[in-house]
């Protein structure tokens, strides 16, 4: 048997439910890349909205805690000292993406998908501002433990919501479809 017919069979011997989630997903997945890589990227949207979005809120919100902070472009002053750049990988785009399209690719009611899209995104970019806050005072502070925040505590944390909120919204599809 070559490889092509076990992959054939492999993926026919799979649940109906989990082919269409595969096939939405992948399709899902070449659409977003392609529209994002040809189109949207080149001319930086929606990159350049988001970071410039999510450096005010993280500056108004450092304001709230601290005096002296200021920000140009996409970097974050402390009391003059340079606390924080946020790049376009750092806006949570990919994340926002991610999210919605897998709640694209599980079938439910609009009214359910609408309610977890918006309270997910607004949940998403309000920590992605948090973590962005709590990173430039780490920064600022030359605190330890500055960069493993950075590469793995705050994405592990925000993963694990995302992926909390995942199994939410497919625990009333999985019921169904046992």
């Amino acid at each position: 048997m070559n490889l092509i017919s076990q992959v054939k069979k492999t993926y026919y011997d799979l649940p109906l439910n989990l082919r269409r989630f595969l096939v939405r997903a992948s399709i899902l997945f070449i659409a977003w890349e392609l529209l994002y890589n040809l189109l949207l990227k080149p001319i930086g949207i929606p990159d350049d909205q988001l970071t410039h979005f999510v450096v005010i809120y993280t500056y108004k919100l450092l304001t709230l805690f601290y005096s002296n902070v200021t920000y140009s472009g996409a970097s974050i002053y402390m009391s003059g000292k340079l606390a924080i750049i946020i790049a376009p990988a750092c806006n949570a785009l990919e994340l926002l993406v991610l999210y919605v399209g897998f709640l694209l690719c599980i079938p439910t009611t609009p009214k359910r998908f609408w309610l977890f899209t918006i309270g997910g995104l607004a949940l998403v970019v309000v920590l992605n501002i948090l973590r962005c806050a709590a990173l430039a005072v780490l920064f600022y502070n030359n605190h330890p433990i500055a960069d493993f925040a950075h590469h793995y505590l705050f994405k592990i944390f925000i993963y694990g919501v995302i992926f909390y909120l995942w199994i939410l919204y497919s625990k009333k599809y999985m019921q169904n479809a046992a």
